[in-house]
């Protein structure tokens, strides 16, 4: 079991209070892969939310890197809302620990402290509108550089 101290560093788990973060510390486990190593692959069960407490991991399909995840980020809140199939490979780059959190005791944690979940989500939306954000903005830069190479081959 991880210690509540390992755990209240991660950005998505700073604003918990000290029983809730020993809860959450009782509710899942430290799982540690070599560079190299896969972590979760597309199309498995995903059932549980991971906590990037060290090392970095890259996120894609086949040769195609999405995103790189380092300290601090999380990955597999989709499965928050109903275990389902993966939609991507996540494979460790360098040595990684992560907390594995999985979706029953995350229901469990829900069901039993509302004010702990809802602290939790809240920063998981936050996380996600950035990235969201993020891919807005990447997709107009694409736009505008197509509309800018059509013009130019006019």
């Amino acid at each position: 079991m991880p210690t509540p101290t390992l755990l209240e560093r991660h950005p998505l788990l700073v604003h918990l209070a000290p029983d809730q973060l020993e809860r959450m510390a009782r509710a899942g486990e430290i799982e540690s892969y070599n560079p190299g190593e896969p972590i979760v692959i597309e199309g498995s069960l995903g059932d549980a939310l991971f906590l990037i407490l060290s090392g970095q991991t890259a996120v894609h399909k086949d040769q195609q890197t999405f995103a790189t995840l380092k300290d601090g980020d999380f990955f597999g809140e989709m499965s928050l809302a109903e275990p389902s199939p993966r939609s991507a490979n996540v494979t460790a780059m360098s040595p990684t620990f992560l907390f594995r959190l999985p979706h029953d005791a995350l229901r469990d944690l829900m069901l039993d402290d509302p004010g702990a979940a809802n602290l939790l989500l809240v920063q998981i939306v936050k996380t996600l509108s950035d990235r969201l954000r993020r891919a807005n903005h990447l997709l107009s830069s694409v736009d505008k550089l197509a509309d800018w190479l059509a013009g130019s081959m006019v």
